[in-house]
């Protein structure tokens, strides 16, 4: 399905991580995106807007993603109670996946997100339909191939993790630098973007925590960079260096200089947009 016909409803409590999934949707070409950071004010629209994506994160309250799913699902008077819903979770586990699914979500996710996987797992939900189930017991997709998962630690590749070498990132110095040095590789063509992906998950989840808007948007951005671009090409190599110097350029500014810090974010952006109009203009 084309990303234009996407109507995505998002809910999210925590308005950083939301705006990273807003920047991904938005830069692949979503137009048609509603975020909620409560989950009633979600149920409100819905009840009078159609969607046909519903991506809701598992920590809501006061009823969890799966729990939120169940009674969604079980609301007749929802127009769009049969949209593909995506659960995302920072805590993901097979235990949570089986809860997803036996209560209708078609999709678990693994945070912190990419590009890469959310987009490739909204369309292969969306191209695959699975039939829909109304019964007595169960509501949602036929739940016997079970639930879609993507994102979560146990599946990703030993590429991903081992980006930041053999132990891991353990402080957000030695992510930064990762990076940094993943992205440095990449442009020279030694190395690949399973290396890059890997290394931006761990500042991701840094920038998460810490409530950084500045570094989740540059790390928004170089995310989209990563699957829209021939990262080898000209336009590819430009656009990492930008990235790559302002993430440096963040690791090197306190967290309290946030006027610098957002000034570095906007930097960032509006040097990827130029490289983009050259680009289209080319």
């Amino acid at each position: 399905m084309n990303v234009k016909a996407w109507n995505v409803c998002l809910i999210e409590p925590n308005k950083f991580e939301g705006q990273i999934i807003v920047d991904i949707l938005r830069n692949a070409g979503v137009d048609n995106v509603r975020v909620f950071n409560a989950q009633e004010d979600a149920l409100l629209s819905l009840a009078h807007a159609k969607a046909n994506v519903i991506v809701a994160s598992y920590e809501m309250a006061p009823l969890d993603g799966a729990a939120w799913t169940k009674a969604f699902r079980r609301s007749r008077m929802m127009p769009s109670r049969k949209a593909a819903v995506f659960i995302t979770s920072a805590a993901f586990s097979r235990a949570m996946a089986e809860d997803c699914r036996h209560a209708g979500a078609n999709a678990l996710i693994g945070k912190p997100l990419s590009a890469k996987v959310l987009l490739a797992t909204i369309n292969k939900v969306l191209t695959q339909p699975r039939e829909f189930i109304d019964a007595e017991g169960y509501v949602g997709p036929c739940r016997r191939a079970g639930i879609v998962t993507a994102g979560a630690p146990s599946k990703r590749r030993k590429g991903d993790e081992g980006a930041v070498g053999g132990g891991g990132a353990d402080t957000l110095a030695q992510a930064f630098s990762a990076l940094i040095l993943a992205l440095t590789q990449l442009a020279q063509g030694r190395g690949g973007g399973a290396q890059c992906e890997g290394a931006l998950r761990r500042v991701q989840a840094f920038a998460v925590n810490a409530n950084d808007a500045a570094l989740m948007s540059v790390c928004g951005t170089l995310a989209q960079q990563l699957t829209t671009h021939d990262l080898r090409s000209e336009t590819g190599k430009q656009a990492l260096h930008v990235c790559a110097a302002g993430i440096a350029r963040l690791a090197e500014l306190e967290l309290g200089a946030k006027d610098e810090r957002a000034q570095v974010a906007t930097q960032v952006k509006n040097a990827i947009a130029k490289i983009a109009l050259a680009q289209a203009a080319a």
